[in-house]
């Protein structure tokens, strides 16, 4: 990681004082290798630069944002008509930026994750690369994609042992496709969401709640235990269709990871078993991890899915190799 020490003077949002900030640039790339049903034996490559901005007033508040360059191994690619050359979404960042002060940190911005959301989902231990072998399942007891971050603000702060995080949601990601957020508008779909953390000595029990209007609500919890040379963690999350009495469209998940090394490598292994009505699902995941130092490492990963009952997939494990580098 390569860091830039500027001076600069900072005038806004009503403070007016000399800022050292600090511009942080990293760097990453991958190549892998995935296989799962009899049309899919396929090799990804992807990379990304990454920059955090952050600058710390006179007042000590300080300021901070991101953004970044990246190709993910499961990004879509589009083809211009006129060129006919391949295209990909590669700008991120530059959707949020964050004020932090004292034990509060609030965080504006157009791309904000939603407070409580995902809350109780384990047992996914295994990298995107493999979720790309083709074999799966259609559901995992979660709050619709265009629901689970958007506009708003989320305010962090710590009560005694425990991290608390509050977040309010104006417009979902559906709604607009630039870096706006409109205030007040009846046709935006809002959100809340809280999620709590709390160290028990060797537990940590971690709680959430995300409500979607009058659309949806997800409420979830787990917990870490430290054991057995290693960590275990318990989860169940609900998802409520609040829009329908029908018990069908509901869904629940409950899961458990381990973590641990083995002399210097690091391995996970994890279970997520999903309902939907009638509709069922389960996978188990593994991974295990080399570093080779220098920031190179080294993966290997397997996922199967099974009881995919009433799912458009099909039961099958996929295989995943790969190495990362880290600059």
């Amino acid at each position: 990681m390569k860091k830039l020490m500027l001076m600069v003077s900072a005038i806004a949002a009503g403070f007016t004082s000399v800022a050292q900030a600090d511009i942080s640039i990293s760097g990453s790339a991958g190549l892998g290798y995935v296989s799962g049903d009899t049309n899919v034996s396929d090799v990804y490559t992807g990379g990304a630069i990454s920059f955090a901005l952050s600058s710390t007033l006179d007042n000590g508040v300080t300021v901070s944002t991101s953004a970044g360059i990246r190709m993910d191994t499961n990004d879509t690619k589009s083809t211009a008509t006129a060129s006919s050359k391949v295209t990909y979404q590669l700008a991120t960042g530059f959707t949020a930026i964050t004020f932090a002060g004292g034990n509060n940190t609030v965080t504006w911005g157009q791309d904000v994750g939603l407070p409580g959301e995902g809350a109780g989902s384990v047992g996914g231990v295994a990298s995107d690369l493999v979720d790309e072998g083709g074999y799966g399942r259609d559901y995992s007891a979660s709050l619709t994609t265009a629901y689970d971050s958007g506009g708003g603000v989320t305010w962090s702060t710590t009560m005694g042992d425990a991290a608390v995080t509050i977040g309010y949601i104006v417009q979902n990601n559906a709604t607009e496709n630039s870096n706006e957020i409109r205030l007040g508008d009846s046709g935006d779909t809002t959100s809340i969401g809280v999620s709590v953390s709390i160290p028990m000595g060797d537990l940590a029990v971690t709680a959430g709640y995300a409500d979607v209007e009058s659309l949806e609500n997800q409420v979830g919890a787990s917990v870490a235990y430290a054991m057995a040379g290693g960590t275990v963690t318990v989860g169940y999350t609900t998802v409520d269709n609040a829009t329908s009495n029908d018990s069908g469209t509901d869904e629940s998940a409950w899961g458990v990871s381990y973590a641990t090394t083995l002399g210097s490598a690091a391995l996970k292994v994890g279970i997520n078993s999903a309902k939907k009505g009638t509709k069922t699902g389960t996978l188990t995941e593994a991974q295990i991890s080399q570093s080779l130092g220098g920031g190179a490492s080294l993966y290997a990963e397997i996922q199967t899915s099974s009881d995919t009952t009433g799912s458009t997939t099909t039961d099958g494990t996929n295989l995943a190799v790969g190495t990362k580098y880290a600059f």
